[in-house]
């Protein structure tokens, strides 16, 4: 037995054409004028904000901000939060991927720290609610729209910082299954990816606890069942949203039990090279896993859920990174760092960050040290499971 704290703040609206909910949740939050966070491709490639401004208009004050960028930058940040005080908007609606989503929190940080949000990475910083924010997420990956985490990238630096506050989770979560219809199989596999590693390393996770359990271990049949089939056929509406709502207990799991090595190395990866945060999780899960399986036999429960059994519970663990490296297969997705270009020479660098990330501490597997993240990120490299 063990103590612990499951805190699920954002109200979760699903299904088809529920952003014309937006101005409903708006008026409940007392929100007068609203920026919306997005990027240029869904603003320009896509009709998801003149659907969005179709729902607004006549309803609600707008100002539109979409110039957040893959792996969103500090400099973003402070250009949206600048826009958004001199507008004198009262709310946020974030559309996007976790990249838009953790823009908006980062910019609900500035609102009550003020100054660059450079000046702010840390955890548990803020002190009262900020400005209402609805996510409307248009991948099924990151979870950000049930989350207490924004990771922001240091461009200056080449690394991820990474914020965590309770306050910062948003208000409402829209999951709209028609808005993720236009999103490239690629896209699709990436945070699909993304969302099947959040619910495996809040499993493994120190922190743990039965409620999360259950969110991580639901996700993972939805994301078993429905991403080969939402990257086979973009309109299978049904699948698109078993995806979001698996990206959703995933997000709402890891929230409250942690991550671990595979995060920590992912988003060290991605600051240096710029691989999709998604795809850098898929590139290491199955080698993260291996590190951990020694201190792991709950991998038993992702077996479990891949619907693998056995008598013995440490072969049913060993199972679980065997469904895993199966399902990456089965996706097309690249299975080692040499792959994507990572350079051997630059694994201490690699090393030294992941150290630092803080999905380290919760590892179930004692990995503060270079030698531990070498292990995995060799392993990764060769391919060997």
């Amino acid at each position: 037995m063990k103590n612990f704290i499951f805190n699920l703040r954002t109200k979760v609206v699903v299904g088809k054409d529920t952003i014309n909910e937006i101005p409903v949740e708006l008026d409940r939050l007392g929100v007068s004028k609203v920026l919306i966070i997005t990027d240029k491709i869904i603003s320009e490639k896509t009709d998801i904000i003149r659907k969005i401004r179709e729902v607004l208009d006549g309803r609600k004050k707008y100002v539109l901000f979409d110039d957040v960028k893959p792996d969103s930058e500090c400099s973003i940040v402070d250009k949206a939060f600048e826009i958004a005080e001199r507008e004198s908007v009262d709310g946020l609606l974030s559309v996007g991927g976790g990249s838009s989503i953790d823009t908006a929190k980062a910019v609900a940080i500035l609102f009550e720290k003020g100054g660059n949000i450079r000046d702010h990475s840390g955890v548990f910083i803020l002190s009262k609610p900020t400005l209402p924010h609805i996510a409307v997420p248009t991948t099924a990956g990151t979870g950000s729209e049930v989350s207490h985490v924004a990771v922001i990238k240091d461009e200056k630096e080449a690394r991820k910082l990474v914020y965590v506050d309770w306050y910062i989770m948003p208000t409402v979560a829209i999951l709209d299954p028609t808005l993720t219809t236009s999103m490239p199989p690629s896209v699709t596999a990436h945070t699909g990816m993304d969302a099947l590693t959040h619910c495996i390393e809040s499993i493994h996770s120190t922190e743990n606890n039965p409620i999360s359990d259950a969110f991580a271990v639901y996700g993972i049949r939805l994301i078993k069942e429905n991403l080969p089939r939402a990257i086979e056929n973009p309109h299978d509406l049904e699948a698109r949203q078993n995806m979001q709502v698996a990206a959703m207990m995933g997000g709402a799991a890891f929230t409250n039990a942690q991550v671990g090595i595979v995060h920590a190395i992912a988003h060290s990866i991605g600051a240096m090279y710029g691989i999709p945060h998604g795809l850098a999780n898929s590139l290491i899960l199955p080698y993260g896993m291996m590190f951990n399986l020694p201190e792991c036999p709950r991998y038993k429960l992702v077996a479990e859920a891949f619907g693998v059994s056995d008598t013995d519970e440490k072969k049913l663990a060993r199972k679980a990174i065997d469904e895993v490296v199966k399902f990456i297969e089965r996706l097309g997705l690249p299975k080692t760092l040499k792959e994507v270009g990572v350079r051997k020479e630059d694994f201490p660098k690699i090393a030294e960050l992941a150290i630092g990330d803080p999905s380290i501490i919760s590892n179930p597997r004692f990995a503060i040290m270079p030698e531990a993240i070498l292990e995995v990120l060799e392993n990764a490299y060769e391919g060997k499971i």
